[in-house]
């Protein structure tokens, strides 16, 4: 299933996606930002606060009200981290037209409420409601507190805070409880009205019968200035290596390797490291799940993930504090039997189904269909699943080989109690 794009204005385009697969239809709408020091408390702020009301509906009960009236129609914000951009998302997701009575009258709405949500906030003395300022500020601080609670994402976060210290993509997606305490609602309405302006802004829909909605977005308030060239992804080449541990109150010690590449989403062979990464630690019959957790007992879990559009691999695993060197030990090695060629048929073709297979489930979903297109819009080349599938399958064993040559280890970060607490 492909999209078809529509322009709705300067840097806002519309990418459609017509099908019968589905009984629903799901809009969503993502604001693209640079991800700096200065902006992300408040950039990620910026959908908590929009979501408690509206000029017309100006409670978040009476947006609630409204979305059940629409037969349980569903509205909803977040904010999404891709390579050094953050990107504000809103949803809006309804039963097909078709199902129900009055079906255009109830996508008209919805969609106007939908628009309304991101282009005209309830407001007050020329700034957010400070109500909902301070709630969803307090909520926001909450929220960045609470990663610690989850302590594979918090050593996650802190491994790669410290390997790209001096880079973007170091700064955590919701900002940094710094940043968030120093928010004054003025400035963060501001930095609103900017990005509203002049973000660059793409919206996807999925579902049946979506000729009406280039004319219903195009009659949001969009109030578009020069539309910003948002910078490159940086790259580092001088890589050196270091290790950092630290103590926190953990039961379970938590090794997170970070690696860089050589490859890209706009790399040639950008395919051959996505399966590169499946031989080396997503699957069951994946490297480091045999090795590491299924012959040496070390790992509680263990596994790989590649972030495309920075060209990084991060490798987790929860073991016990004395098996830290043992484990780092067989992850080199498995990464350099990899780089040396030891690659087998089994490995290659499963891995290669695999992924295949997680594509196939993402055109089973409107969302999941939607959001695999984000990585597509900040590095401005969308790819339809069926090239994607297509590019998987040609990957052969040899470009695995050389996809694995470029994997540098950077950072080695181990998150464990304090000594005799383990």
């Amino acid at each position: 299933m492909d999209f078809i794009r529509h322009q709705i204005a300067d840097g806002i385009n519309l990418y459609l996606c017509e099908t019968d697969k589905f009984t629903t239809l799901t809009v969503k709408v993502f604001v693209q930002n640079s991800l700096t020091a200065e902006t992300a408390a408040a950039n990620a702020l910026i959908p908590m606060v929009l979501v408690q009301g509206t000029r017309s509906n100006p409670t978040r009960l009476s947006l609630a009200q409204k979305m059940e009236n629409l037969y349980g129609s569903a509205l909803g914000a977040d904010v999404a981290k891709i390579g050094e951009r953050q990107i504000m998302e809103f949803y809006f997701d309804m039963v097909a037209p078709h199902l129900i009575p009055n079906g255009d009258q109830v996508l008209a709405e919805g969609l106007a409420t939908l628009g309304e949500l991101i282009t005209d906030p309830l407001v007050e003395n020329g700034s957010f409601k400070q109500e909902y300022f301070q709630q969803e500020k307090t909520n926001l601080g909450k929220l960045v507190d609470g990663l610690i609670n989850d302590k594979r994402a918090y050593a996650v976060w802190r491994a790669v805070k410290h390997m790209c210290k001096d880079e973007p993509f170091g700064l955590y997606k919701y900002g940094e409880r710094e940043q968030i305490d120093q928010l004054q609602p003025e400035f963060v309405y501001q930095q609103y009205r900017r990005a509203l302006a002049s973000s660059p802004i793409d919206i996807f829909a999925v579902g049946p019968k979506l000729d009406q909605l280039p004319d219903m977005i195009r009659a949001w308030q969009w109030q578009r200035t020069t539309v910003q060239q948002l910078p490159p992804v940086t790259t580092k080449r001088d890589i050196r290596e270091q290790e950092i541990h630290e103590t926190r109150d953990v039961q379970q010690a938590v090794l997170v390797i970070c690696c860089r590449t050589e490859q890209q989403y706009l790399s040639p062979d950008y395919y051959a490291l996505m399966v590169a990464n499946g031989v080396l630690g997503v699957y069951p019959h994946s490297k480091l799940f045999l090795n590491v957790r299924e012959k040496a007992s070390l790992a509680y879990y263990v596994g790989s993930s590649l972030e495309g559009t920075k060209g990084l691999i991060t490798i987790t695993a929860g073991i016990a504090p004395q098996a830290y060197q043992q484990a780092v030990d067989i992850i080199r090695e498995q990464v350099a039997a990899m780089q040396a060629g030891s690659i087998t048929d089994d490995e290659l073709e499963r891995t290669k189904i695999g992924l295949i297979s997680g594509i196939r489930s993402m055109v089973d979903d409107p969302g999941s269909l939607i959001d695999r297109n984000l990585i597509g819009i900040v590095n401005q080349e969308l790819r339809t699943p069926q090239t994607v599938m297509d590019s998987i399958a040609a990957v052969t064993k040899e470009q695995v080989q050389q996809a694995a040559q470029g994997i540098k280890l950077d950072t080695i970060y181990f998150l464990s109690g304090p000594k005799g607490e383990n």
